[in-house]
């Protein structure tokens, strides 16, 4: 049986991590669009074998500035992570003030494209209450993108788009919109990552979005871990006792009553550090040549405070791509769960966000690639939530 693809188009592509899990999804991409000249060298470095996509496809250009004309009325899905500084917890949280806020531009593209399906990646923090009005903004600019143009205040947009009804545009100038906050590590990512998922489909369509649920529980590795004990047979290790008063607090309610635990128990455990990385050779020191691609050991570092690493045997803390200078903080590794602490190299960084190790990364330094991969989506969460759109939009096309 032949396999059809759906068209799709992306903006901020960053290092391909929607772009790649939206392919293995089932999506053929018309166009990536980036302005990161690293970034862009890494779509280009994979993009023909790893996305069946000529390099020509990927743009290293500002999105504003791309053509859209060409794909308008012709796309399947429009997909982007805009830049999430604007509302980050470790930015300026300046969000529409911000010369860097996206939004505008992604949601111009929606006006000129009108693709049957929309997905964008964010950082938890656009849900914040001080930026309600702006989130408001956005969704409803996504439900009637013909209703205001975003050349004016969008505050003054805002009370336009509070007045908006169904009944002033047809339904293929309308959206069902859903919004989602979401834990990567919920969906089998080896990296506690909290993101907001907005959904959105034309009204023609008839889909409303829903949430997908969980397929792993942390409720569910700690009782592999610390009640079952199979998780440590299965890396040959004796238990290591490294988990704080919640976590033990957990593990002794389980213990007392698994049947009030049975819902997160019937999923999967979460995937840790170790599942994720512990089958890769040990990282050569930097100046040496590398045995294995993009794994080379980053020199330098150390505990601080509110920078502690990860664990090797939870879900990573969140890959961040750093503000200033090198990024280093969270992207660090408790070798052994001690105190000793090594930097993640690119590579473990890579398989955190379940990139495939086919996928190389193109950077002058570490930090470089590093801040590709904290600012990228986790190729597993494009690919489960590309695969539900994707499903969602056929099953109405009866394609």
């Amino acid at each position: 049986m032949k396999t059809i693809s759906l068209h799709s188009l992306e903006l901020f592509s960053g290092a391909g991590g929607l772009a790649l899990g939206l392919h293995q999804a089932g999506f053929s991409h018309c166009a990536l669009v980036e302005w990161n000249s690293h970034a862009t060298k890494t779509l280009q470095l994979n993009c023909k074998k790893l996305l069946g996509l000529c390099p020509s496809a990927v743009h290293n250009k500002d999105a504003r500035s791309f053509d859209l004309l060409p794909w308008a009325g012709k796309l399947d899905l429009l997909a982007g992570g805009p830049p999430c500084q604007p509302f980050s917890t470790g930015g300026k949280n300046l969000a529409n003030l911000d010369p860097r806020d996206m939004f505008p531009t992604f949601l111009n593209a929606i006006r000129v494209t009108r693709p049957k399906a929309i997905l964008i990646e964010n950082v938890k923090g656009l849900i914040r209450p001080r930026f309600a009005d702006y989130l408001e903004y956005i969704q409803k600019r996504i439900e009637y993108p013909f209703c205001v143009d975003g050349s004016s205040a969008f505050k003054d947009e805002l009370d336009c788009l509070r007045k908006a009804n169904e009944s002033g545009f047809v339904p293929d100038e309308q959206y069902n919109v859903g919004c989602f906050l979401i834990d990567t590590a919920d969906y089998g990512v080896p990296q506690r990552r909290e993101r907001v998922l907005i959904v959105a489909y034309r009204k023609d369509l008839g889909i409303f979005p829903q949430k997908i649920p969980p397929s792993h529980s942390k409720e569910s590795l700690l009782h592999s871990q610390y009640i079952e004990s199979d998780y440590w047979k299965r890396h040959e290790l004796a238990p290591m006792s490294f988990l704080g008063p919640q976590a033990k607090k957990l593990i002794a309610a389980i213990s007392k009553s698994p049947e009030s635990f049975k819902d997160k128990l019937a999923l999967a455990p979460w995937n840790t550090v170790r599942d994720a990385i512990s089958n890769l050779p040990s990282p050569v020191s930097r100046g040496h040549p590398e045995v294995f691609p993009n794994h080379v050991q980053h020199p330098g570092a150390r505990i601080y405070p509110g920078h502690i690493g990860s664990y090797h045997d939870y879900p990573a803390k969140a890959l961040k791509a750093g503000t200033h200078g090198t990024p280093g903080g969270e992207n660090m590794l408790r070798e052994n769960n001690s105190d000793n602490v090594r930097y993640f190299t690119t590579r473990e960084a890579a398989r955190l966000h379940t990139f495939p190790d086919e996928w190389h990364f193109n950077g002058e330094t570490w930090g470089s690639c590093i801040t590709q991969l904290g600012n990228a989506v986790p190729v597993k969460i494009a690919k489960i939530w590309g695969e539900r759109i994707k499903s969602d939009v056929m099953r109405k096309e009866k394609l």
